[in-house]
């Protein structure tokens, strides 16, 4: 009722007849801010102990609907990440989120825009803190030789099976609006994407298997194309996520397995893996997280594994409204020496 009368207020303010005409129209965001001390071992770029505030993922977002008839609804969403600390000094609209216009109905929905892909949501069940915070487990896993998986993309289409029996199937496509053709050939790269994932949610249980694949990742930068070799290099990901609740004790995992092209003809396959879980106590909650990211260096050069371990305290004034405390420490192997970085701090997450 709360966020209707908000949506009114929203479309009165704007005076806008599409607003005013729909009352499926909601408005809605989250202020996530946090504080944390960082401390750091090592004298690397961009490894300096630092106090700091973060805005996070902070969000505003506005989305609704209309009924088509026989069943099927039209469906919009836009949403931008807030500055909510000022360090930026962009205010609303510092970047955009999950935004988009479809159709839905009894075939399932299809949308087209920018959105998360269905690899990185199949690891969301088991995320402990938002994957922006510097608690995240998103800073180990779904990463591999310095590439993210863990992404939202542009320029996409959607598509959403309808739920049957707890299963529900999700596929992604963006075709590459940029492609660049070699020089005397009609040969173009073709940086396309596709992600996909089928997940299981019903009762106790979560289960996802995603898959992921980038094609011509090797190209060269600027969107020039060193040779035709590059066109066959493609970086692809799997990963499975489970997550079972027992009373107040939940507990999940994952693994991945994630090959990299580090150039047009050369890649490398990392392994990942986490492990978390966590208690309520009625308005207490402790959880913690464990993740291991394999390494990706090729002999004799030294090894470059990751691994994190993340705690967190959590007391919910309600359900919207959160005040959180967290550790992580985050170690990876590095010659000479390897580089420690721990976050010590606490934020409080305010949904709306």
């Amino acid at each position: 009722m709360k966020k209707t009368i908000v949506a009114l207020a929203v479309a009165a303010a704007f005076t806008t007849p599409a607003f005013a005409d729909n009352a499926n129209v909601t408005v809605y965001g989250k202020a996530f801010l946090t504080f944390d001390q960082k401390s750091s071992n090592s004298t690397v770029a961009g490894t300096a102990s630092q106090m700091r505030v973060n805005t996070n993922a902070s969000r505003f977002g506005v989305k609704g609907s209309e009924d088509l008839g026989d069943g099927m609804k039209a469906v919009y969403q836009y949403e931008v990440q807030m500055d909510a600390d000022g360090s930026t000094a962009k205010g609303l609209g510092d970047s955009t989120r999950n935004s988009g216009v479809g159709i839905e109905g009894s075939f399932g929905k299809v949308m087209l825009g920018i959105w998360d892909t269905p690899f990185k949501v199949a690891h969301n069940k088991i995320e402990l803190f938002d994957n922006t915070t510097n608690w995240t487990s998103t800073a180990v896993i779904g990463r591999s030789a310095g590439k993210n998986y863990n992404t939202r993309q542009a320029n996409m289409i959607q598509y959403w099976s309808p739920v049957m029996s707890g299963l529900q199937a999700s596929f992604m496509f963006s075709p590459d609006e940029a492609q660049v053709a070699t020089a005397g050939t009609k040969l173009a790269s073709n940086k396309s994407f596709l992600s996909m994932a089928a997940t299981f949610d019903q009762d106790d249980i979560y289960a996802s298997v995603a898959y992921e694949s980038r094609k011509d990742v090797a190209s060269t930068a600027g969107g020039a194309v060193a040779s035709a070799t590059n066109f066959n290099a493609t970086d692809t990901a799997v990963r499975a996520v489970g997550r079972y609740n027992l009373a107040d004790f939940w507990v999940g995992a994952m693994v991945e397995s994630l090959k990299t092209n580090t150039t047009s003809t050369v890649s490398v396959k990392g392994s990942n893996v986490e492990l978390v879980g966590g208690y309520k106590m009625g308005p207490h909650v402790i959880a913690a997280s464990y993740a291991k990211a394999g390494s990706t260096a090729v002999a004799p050069a030294a090894a470059n594994d990751v691994t994190q371990l993340s705690l967190k305290y959590g007391f919910n004034f309600s359900k919207r409204t959160e005040l959180f405390a967290a550790y992580t420490s985050n170690k990876t192997n590095a010659a000479p020496t390897s580089t420690t970085l721990k976050y010590l701090g606490g934020g409080i997450v305010h949904s709306f």
